[in-house]
């Protein structure tokens, strides 16, 4: 079970990324993008660990497969521990599903993580910290790029995590923006 996939000898395959990153830049940002063959969770909540409380999560569920709405699921204000138990409590959901993207936010430092349906992490004001921390990871800088075609693997088996998230918190409700579409 995986959530990004692409054809290898006419055969459907797990798509791994090879443990990059690389820093972005344009005239409106400045970002890391991180391209990991697994551990995505673990290593945005090592990447979190090194700001400052309060944080904010924004769960925007692009494509459900329930009966929710999409939208952008806005939490109110989260301690790490908080951020934690959540990312952990759903953790095969998010690193098996595209459903869905995560941001988390932390305004101390106006620090934003990302972590996409095709498996990216990125990092909008970024701290030496997290430099530090990608380097002890072994990451090497290079190119993130998705393949193309690609395929997006939308699990039945997590359709009970979905409705879970979106019931079991409180959550502000917006419309999706242009960006979050597919």
């Amino acid at each position: 079970m995986f959530k990004l996939g692409y054809h290898k000898n006419n055969k459907l395959e797990k798509y791994n990324y090879s443990d990059v990153y690389n820093i972005e830049q344009s005239s409106s940002y400045e970002r890391i993008i991180i391209g990991l063959a697994q551990g995505h969770i673990n290593t945005v909540l090592e990447l979190t660990s090194v700001l400052s409380e309060p944080f904010y999560m924004l769960y925007v569920l692009h494509t459900p497969r329930t009966d929710n709405e999409p939208g952008r699921y806005q939490s109110a204000s989260l301690t790490y521990d908080e951020i934690g138990t959540l990312l952990n409590r759903f953790k095969a959901f998010f690193e098996n599903d595209p459903r869905h993207d995560i941001w988390i936010h932390s305004p101390e430092t106006n620090t934003t993580i990302v972590y996409d349906r095709h498996n990216r992490i990125y990092l909008y004001g970024f701290t030496e910290r997290h430099i530090h921390i990608i380097e002890e990871m072994g990451l090497k800088k290079g190119s993130i790029n998705i393949p193309s075609p690609h395929v997006h693997n939308y699990n039945a088996q997590y359709d009970n995590f979905e409705s879970k998230l979106i019931n079991e918190f409180e959550w502000k409700r917006t419309s999706l923006r242009d960006e979050d579409m597919q």
